[in-house]
């Protein structure tokens, strides 16, 4: 139990760390959601929570994922919208090329000398094809996880019946077979039988048979 606990202790430790240098990396903003799939032809929206929204703007990444360029809001497709704690973005319509990591930071990001950190929002356009495969691929694994749950129900169930059958047996009395087979016409009577078949009662009426 203590190993365990040891165990488990290191761990919530390790995650923490890991928190802890992921948070480093976006002083000063949290960006929501971390990943987007939607289907084409829809919106999305993009929620940047920071202390200065009018100092951010959204930043989209290039091909190689490692370097970004300012987000051009001419479209009617995108909008963007700030209040005090927040920049908010949706993009309407959305298609497959569309699809990237998108950022928000600092508007002087060449003043820095920087790239934007990276606590993105992934977003991945599906087409229908694409989400007809995903509900076929979760209808597959609902019914194996029924089947192997099924299989474990009677895989555990059936030795525990054998074995409760096999102690009812040692425990049931043996029955007495003399009479087993024979119908009520093969039974022997009194009548039949020799020693009671000659003898003659030895009182006469109103005599108790055990009176001499």
């Amino acid at each position: 139990m203590g190993d365990f606990c040891r165990r488990l202790w290191v761990l919530q430790v390790n995650l923490w760390l890991m928190a802890v240098a992921a948070g480093s990396e976006c002083v000063g903003m949290w960006q929501h959601p971390r990943y987007i799939a939607a289907k084409k032809n829809t919106s999305v929206h993009f929620i940047c929570y920071t202390r200065q929204p009018q100092a951010m703007q959204w930043y989209k990444a290039l091909g190689n994922g490692k370097e970004f360029q300012v987000l051009d809001l001419s479209s009617d497709r995108f909008s963007v919208n700030n209040t005090d704690d927040r920049i908010s973005f949706t993009i309407s319509r959305i298609s497959h090329e569309d699809n990237g990591i998108y950022v928000c930071d600092s508007k002087n990001l060449t003043v820095e000398k920087r790239q934007p950190y990276s606590c993105g929002t992934e977003l991945r356009v599906m087409s229908r094809s694409n989400i007809q495969q995903i509900q076929n691929r979760n209808t597959l694994k609902d019914t194996i996880i029924i089947i192997q749950t099924i299989l474990l129900v009677i895989f555990i169930s059936v030795p525990m019946l054998l074995f409760l059958e096999k102690g009812d047996r040692k425990q049931r009395p043996e029955e007495d077979h003399t009479y087993e087979g024979l119908e009520v016409e093969q039974i022997a009577t009194y009548e039949d039988i020799t020693p009671f078949r000659d003898m003659k009662a030895k009182w006469t009426v109103g005599e108790h048979p055990g009176e001499e």
